[in-house]
């Protein structure tokens, strides 16, 4: 089935509405700008799917480019000269395509959109939304190759002396190179004691001899999203280290083996917990979010499908130092296929 089929599946006769932003690209193409923050000349776009099957995006003027064909923009003004509330014309316009029975993704909408008596159906879209059309894993394939070049660039670059923002810059500038431009990426970037805190943004802290570097790459390529994570030493790390690490790549071995249609999503997270304790999850989904289903935690009994894409990131963390260590895989028919590519050792 299609986007647009599964859409319409879970509406079920009724009109679909959301303004959920990963519900937006998904159903529309639609990308984001995310790095200015919220726009002074814009509002969030809502999509709007009727019981036909016509996909309507109520967005600005200046976002209503490199939509899918079947997507028309009912559009409010953008960046101008005069004063308007593009809130209220979003609202308005989007009331306006609301008929007969509604459906949607209630926590999504603001203001008089939250006040439409509607189904909520945002559990079901997310659920739609983890199993990935071959375009999909094309996106996030491209965002995954972007973070082995930062993965691999930092690893190259790593040395005694500079601090994190200098080792930062290079990294991110590795990565914005290979995919010819700017783009959104978040990070945990620590070093030495630092990496016993799980994670946290690069700092004016020098490297030193003997540090490890925790580094987690999570880059945004059109709209979808890569992740990958490693720790690499500076230089032979000491025993209580080097087992650690070595249990990390075990649990995510494992966790891997595990992954097919139909294992439950908790006894993944077992599985990896088996060698050792870390407070975080053992994996979540990627896609045109961050963080989204499967998420592989205790007492999550979701049934994995082919078609999910799985970030797993097993790790340990002690008083003052930590490790992690990340694959994406992609569940298959019959087991899973790993995305990543980037360099585990330590």
């Amino acid at each position: 089935m299609t986007r647009r089929e599964r859409a319409l599946a879970i509406a079920d006769g009724r009109t679909l509405v959301s303004a959920d932003p990963a519900t937006v690209s998904w159903l529309t193409g639609h990308v984001p700008d995310i790095e200015w923050g919220p726009s002074p000349f814009s509002a969030p776009p809502f999509v709007i799917v009727d019981p036909a099957g016509a996909i309507r995006l109520v967005c600005s003027e200046d976002e209503a480019g490199g939509l899918a064909a079947e997507v028309e923009a009912i559009t409010f003004p953008g960046f101008a000269l005069e004063d308007a509330d593009r809130r209220a014309r979003s609202a308005e316009l989007a009331l306006s395509l609301l008929h007969g029975r509604v459906a949607g993704e209630l926590a999504s909408l603001p203001g008089p959109l939250a006040r439409v008596e509607l189904d909520d159906v945002g559990d079901a879209l997310q659920r739609a939304r983890a199993v990935k059309d071959p375009d999909e894993i094309d996106g996030i394939l491209a965002a995954i190759a972007i973070a082995d070049v930062g993965q691999a660039a930092a690893r190259a670059a790593l040395r005694t002396g500079i601090t994190e923002l200098e080792l930062w810059t290079e990294t991110r500038a590795a990565m914005e190179t290979a995919a010819g431009g700017r783009l959104p990426v978040l990070a945990d970037f620590v070093t030495g004691p630092r990496t016993g805190e799980i994670g946290g943004p690069p700092t004016g802290r020098r490297i030193e001899e003997g540090d490890l570097l925790l580094v987690d790459l999570v880059p945004r390529v059109g709209g979808y999203w890569g992740d990958s994570c490693a720790t690499v030493a500076t230089a032979e790390p000491p025993s209580a280290v080097r087992e650690a690490h070595q249990r990390a790549l075990e649990a995510l071995a494992e966790a891997k083996a595990a992954i097919r249609p139909g294992a439950n999503a908790g006894d993944i997270d077992a599985i990896a917990r088996a060698h050792l304790s870390f407070p975080h999850h053992t994996g979540h989904g990627i896609g045109l979010t961050t963080h989204e289903q499967p998420r592989i935690v205790p007492g999550n009994d979701l049934q994995l499908e082919p078609g999910m894409v799985i970030a797993l990131e097993p790790g340990t963390y002690a008083e003052d130092w930590g490790l992690r260590v990340e694959h994406v895989v992609l569940v298959t028919a019959d087991g899973c296929d790993t995305l990543s590519r980037h360099d585990l050792s330590l």
